[in-house]
């Protein structure tokens, strides 16, 4: 039988055990910079994963209106198109994803902050002011 381990080994084990499609999506997103959605698709999703890209595409507004990321449109070389959106890791909060709650704030698991957008409507701006926003930030 084998002896428990020390604590800090469970909660390196715990962080280390994160395998969603969100936290491979940040994984990914922190190690190349800046990414399109179908980028990331193409690299995280095998296919098992039920409306992947809804749910990215969701996940990356909430974090450009909390000011994590940056968005800026990327012409894809077909005439008819208006481009991709290609979002920037602004600021690197840590190896854990940040978790998106329901009432559009953002939480940082790596120091324990909550990111409130600065209104409600920021995800609706988000199109027009192409990912800049005035963030505020709460210690939990």
């Amino acid at each position: 039988m084998r002896q428990a381990t020390s604590k800090q080994t469970l909660e390196r084990r715990k962080i280390r055990s994160t395998g969603g499609l969100r936290a491979r999506a940040w994984w990914v997103l922190r190690k190349n910079k800046h990414m399109t959605v179908l980028d990331i698709q193409n690299t995280v999703c095998d296919g098992a994963e039920k409306s992947a890209e809804s749910n990215l595409r969701r996940w990356l507004i909430k974090l450009v209106a909390a000011g994590i990321l940056e968005v800026s449109r990327v012409d894809d070389g077909k005439p008819t198109s208006n481009g991709l959106n290609l979002y920037t890791v602004v600021v690197d909060v840590g190896p854990v994803a940040p978790i998106v709650r329901n009432d559009g704030s953002v939480f940082d698991p790596n120091s324990g902050t909550l990111i409130v957008p600065p209104t409600t409507d920021a995800i609706n701006r988000v199109s027009t002011t192409r990912g800049t926003s005035d963030a505020v930030i709460d210690r939990l």
